[in-house]
């Protein structure tokens, strides 16, 4: 069934590898072709949402260089089965290759993925799209509604519900750019040492540019430090970090790790763990919210 799916797209029938993936959180079905290709099969009730991530690649292909081209969209009649075919980009993702990197090597690729993350954050929304403080605070507001039933400590739901509606206001009048929204080492592909690419575009959104950063402290810190940092000092293109960013960037810090936990809990027990761990973490590298500037950041040589 699947290969007689397969193979009535043409860049399939006329291919002469074709290479199944499994990595990954994504439930699509994906498919390297020829090494040049990768093919990205989905539920066809799906394709609305689809093909606005597609034609955003397109228009995100003209801003930077690390982004997959895209190459085609169309639907399979009778199969319930939509896809799309990029180019395939080579390389191992950050996660896995930063450990054999000297440390030097590990912040130049950092550098490198935080310029082209500021590249794409140069594509505004649409015109008509409603504002990041709208949005993001109604969706902030149910998180802590939700918060409330997860069972952590009293006095941590406490400080992170006060810290964060405090600092709301830190979201008005903020500009709405693309947001890749998983932006982390497990994303960002490595080959020979340099950056080779930035992929998975699903969960992509608009919005303040600075919360793509948010993850930084629960994904990437844990996996490299100098890639982490060099991220932030890509991003910012060698200039010095303004107080402001850093209030942005731990504010969202506390507001994902409320969201995560609320995830964390409805996914799985060890999903949970893993994410309280990691919330314990950055609640510690910023001095229990006492800093805006986390420690892995402040200590570096």
């Amino acid at each position: 069934m699947e290969n007689r799916v397969l193979e009535r797209i043409p860049h399939v029938k006329e291919a002469e590898t074709v290479t199944k993936l499994t990595k990954g959180f994504s439930y699509d079905e994906k498919y390297i072709i020829d090494e040049t290709y990768l093919l990205r099969m989905f539920a066809k009730e799906n394709s609305p949402s689809r093909k606005r991530e597609f034609e955003t690649l397109h228009q995100l292909s003209t801003y930077s260089d690390y982004v997959p081209k895209a190459i085609a969209f169309d639907t399979l009649k009778d199969s319930g089965k939509s896809y799309m075919i990029l180019s395939y980009v080579p390389g191992t993702d950050a996660e896995n290759v930063l450990g054999n990197l000297t440390e030097e090597e590990q912040y130049s690729a950092g550098v490198k993925a935080g310029e082209e993350l500021k590249k794409i954050h140069t594509l505004h929304a649409p015109s008509d799209y409603p504002s990041w403080y709208t949005i993001k605070k109604r969706k902030m507001d149910k998180y802590l509604r939700e918060f409330q039933q997860v069972d952590v400590d009293e006095g941590l739901k406490s400080m992170l519900e006060n810290y964060i509606k405090e600092r709301e206001f830190l979201m008005e009048n903020r500009p709405s750019t693309f947001q890749h929204d998983d932006f982390h080492p497990s994303n960002i592909l490595i080959e020979n040492k340099r950056l080779s690419g930035v992929i998975d575009f699903q969960r992509m959104d608009w919005g303040d540019p600075v919360h793509d950063l948010q993850k930084l402290g629960f994904f990437s810190k844990q996996v490299s430090i100098p890639f982490t940092r060099g991220i932030l000092d890509g991003y910012h293109e060698g200039e010095e970090i303004s107080e402001f960013f850093w209030k942005l960037f731990t504010f969202y810090s506390a507001v994902h790790i409320v969201s995560a936990l609320v995830w964390g809990k409805k996914r799985s027990q060890e999903q949970y763990k893993l994410l309280f761990d990691r919330s314990l973490e950055v609640i510690c590298d910023h001095d229990e919210f006492k800093c805006i500037v986390p420690k892995w950041y402040k200590e570096k040589g």
